[in-house]
């Protein structure tokens, strides 16, 4: 395969993404529906924005470092040994064992990658991998909570931006959200584009992946035991601090959604019949919110009007066949 080549001068790994009009989806709901497809992006997923604009950055910092050091069995493990390729840097990354021999060959790919398996859970891999870190002298490369990783994502606003009409303003942003590294970009993003600072962010999740909604519902932080939802994207155990602090100031409208693994998994083969690509559940979850009922029932109740602009789901993530078998 034959991968464009990034300038990592400008601290930029990731490409620019299309923007779609879903013509079913607007059809189905009666409103514009885009579709942000950040599922073509090189390593499979956003993940590259945040996660190489971290490598870049960390290591222009401290161009010493032996090597990156990441903890991961998904798309941040991905787009961190590109990076690392990119930027011609060996990259351990740690996987607890629940993570398949597909997905670990899948990191091998990338010159430099070495893939180390530790543990029953990420918390665990997670553990020995900074250790591992401290002890090589290596670069921390966490899947989502770093101030890096939400200004990398942010980019996905600007494109946004320059892609709309200049009177264009979105109705919602719809994403899916595990530890809010995503969210926290769409809001530093949205910050930055005067007149959309009050665009409504609809945050989706699964039920038993929803440690968001929860910590919203109790106001503080939820720790979820485990996740029992098939979206394992959005294994995140409770929500970035960071993300909780901002929503408690009030720094962006926040519409929190919940759905099934089954909702989920419905809009993906959907999607799969109506745009002809492959995304994970974690994906699917944003995008049931329009293969079902969700925001058709926000605009109903008020909280968004969809009569007003378009609504922008992003695509974040896609998956290849086996990865499902």
């Amino acid at each position: 395969m034959i991968e464009k080549k990034q300038n990592s001068e400008s601290g930029q790994l990731h490409v620019e993404t299309l923007l779609m009009r879903s013509t079913t989806l607007s059809s189905e709901n009666g409103f514009e529906v885009l579709l942000k497809l950040d599922n073509l992006q090189l390593p499979g997923s956003f993940k590259i924005r945040g996660i190489g604009n971290m490598c870049v950055k960390s290591l222009k910092e401290r161009p010493e470092a032996k090597c990156f050091v990441c903890s991961s069995g998904g798309n941040a493990g991905l787009a961190a040994s590109y990076a690392a390729a990119q930027l011609k840097k060996p990259i351990h990354v740690f996987v607890p064992k629940t993570t398949s021999e597909f997905v670990r060959e899948q990191f091998k790919l990338y010159p430099g990658s070495q893939v180390h398996v530790y543990g029953e859970v990420w918390d665990e891999a997670n553990e020995k991998a900074v250790e591992f870190c401290e002890s090589v002298g290596g670069i921390m490369v966490p899947p989502y909570d770093h101030p890096y990783i939400w200004e990398g994502n942010s980019t996905l606003m600007d494109e946004l931006r320059n892609q709309l009409s200049p009177e264009t303003i979105p109705s919602c942003i719809v994403v899916s959200v595990g530890g809010g590294g995503l969210l926290l970009g769409i809001i530093e993003g949205l910050k930055r584009h005067p007149k959309w600072g009050a665009v409504p962010i609809v945050a989706v999740e699964t039920l038993g992946a929803d440690c968001l909604s929860l910590s919203l519902q109790t106001g503080s932080s939820f720790r979820l035991q485990t996740i029992s939802s098939i979206a394992k994207s959005l294994a995140a155990l409770e929500p970035c601090p960071e993300l909780l602090g901002r929503i408690e100031r009030n720094e962006a409208n926040i519409l929190s959604a919940v759905v099934t693994d089954d909702e989920a998994l419905d809009a993906c083969k959907r999607f799969l019949v109506d745009h002809r690509m492959l995304v994970e559940p974690a994906c699917g979850a944003a995008l049931s919110t329009a293969y079902g009922n969700v925001l058709r029932k926000f605009h109903q109740e008020g909280l968004i009007d969809c009569s007003q602009g378009p609504v922008v789901i992003i695509v974040c993530g896609g998956v290849s066949v086996q990865m499902l078998l």
